[in-house]
Formats: structure tokens, sequence, C-alpha cells
């Protein structure tokens, strides 16, 4: 249960992470503050260190593998690199 709790809360702040670094206008910060919220739940709701390490070692893992999904899915559909920020 706490491997699928840790999971699933950074699947989400990876997610939220990663449309912060894609989308280029007032928007993006709201999921900047999506991707904090959720942060601060986690931590909330869970004090072990354990868990804490695993949820931002996982987080991070998680949105470069998005950040190159999505890279990766621009360049196929446009046939260009995306270019970096």
């Amino acid at each position: 249960m706490r491997f699928l709790t840790v999971l699933g809360y950074s699947i989400l702040c990876a997610l939220l992470l990663c449309l912060f670094s894609q989308i280029n206008d007032l928007l993006k910060y709201i999921f900047s503050l999506g991707a904090l919220i959720t942060g601060v739940q986690f931590f909330k709701r869970h004090e072990s260190r354990g868990m804490r390490i695993a949820f931002v070692a996982s987080t991070i893992v998680l949105y470069f593998i998005f950040a190159v999904i999505y890279a990766l899915y621009v360049a196929a559909k446009t046939g260009q690199l995306p270019a970096a920020p």
C-alpha cells in the first residue's frame, strides 16, 4: 500500500511539474501551485523519512521520464525537437 501511495503522489506531482515546464503562459503557475500543494499534502500525511525520500526521488525520476516522452511526442508530430525554455 505504501508503494502505491508514493507512486500515486509522485505521478501527480511529476505530471504537474512537466506541464509547468512545457506551458509558456500564465496558466503554468497554476500547475506549479498544484505540485506544491501535492507535495505539502504528502509531507503532512507521511512523516517517515523513507517515504519522503522515496517521494522526492521518484518525482524527480518520473518528471524526467515525462519530459522525455513529451519531447519525443513533439518531435514525432512536428519533425522538430522542442526549443529549450
